[in-house]
């Protein structure tokens, strides 16, 4: 990770957002891709002026569903995002400020009691927004911690799990972000560009299916790396 990282300097996208923008800008991140969400979300603050609890109670979800529509499932989304806004006005006075304060499991429970927000979302304005020392897991995520071997289960949760495990808590969010970046520009799920990759000497993935001394010394190479990782801290 220490390779990963140096590779994909911290590219902070929440900086200047404020919790409730994240916590929006993730819902209509879901089954879309980056590009598209930023101009959903970009539509949607030109059509309200502020992306606030209030503004958008106050919007029709047709409205918000016209702004959104670039991020994908727009009729799907803007019943959701407008519930979200409702519920945050009505039970947290338009703040997030109060949940992000909680200890990491009370504040989790918290924000996945609003409509439509689930674990991943959740842990995402945790980490981005709030300090907390979770570790989001996305599609990018999920298939590099399969493809390097640091869990064999394919859940949200054992993978964010396993991932917490094998990290330390100050580091989180800085590899969440580098493990994206590096999921999109070179470990693809097609087609992986393993040549270019920083890692591969060290990924089970690698070892098995590309390795040019075959499968047997890639066997051989995964085992002494499984008597390697017992520390949950360990390089890799």
């Amino acid at each position: 990770m220490r390779l990963v990282e140096a590779r994909y300097p911290l590219q902070d996208w929440a900086r200047t957002m404020t919790p409730f923008e994240v916590l929006i800008s993730t819902v209509l991140s879901q089954s879309t891709t980056v590009t598209n969400e930023r101009r959903g979300f970009e539509a949607l603050r030109a059509r309200v002026g502020q992306v606030t609890p209030d503004r958008l109670a106050g919007v029709s979800e047709e409205d918000i569903a016209r702004a959104i529509w670039h991020a994908g499932l727009a009729r799907q989304k803007a019943p959701r995002i407008r519930a979200i806004a409702q519920e945050v006005r009505d039970r947290w006075a338009g703040r997030l400020d109060e949940i992000l304060a909680l200890p990491t499991n009370r504040a989790r429970d918290e924000l996945m009691s609003l409509p439509g927000v689930g674990p991943k979302t959740a842990d995402v304005v945790l980490a981005m927004s709030g300090g907390h020392p979770t570790f989001p897991v996305d599609t990018h995520i999920a298939r590099i911690a399969g493809r390097w071997r640091l869990t064999r289960r394919k859940d949200y949760e054992s993978i964010r799990a396993a991932l917490e495990r094998w990290t330390p808590p100050e580091k989180r969010k800085a590899w969440h972000l580098a493990i994206i970046s590096h999921g999109r520009a070179l470990c693809k799920a097609r087609n992986p560009r393993c040549s270019d990759c920083p890692v591969r000497r060290d990924c089970d993935w690698y070892l098995r299916h590309r390795a040019p001394e075959g499968r047997g010394v890639a066997h051989k190479r995964g085992s002494s790396t499984k008597v390697k990782s017992a520390s949950p801290l360990s390089a890799r």
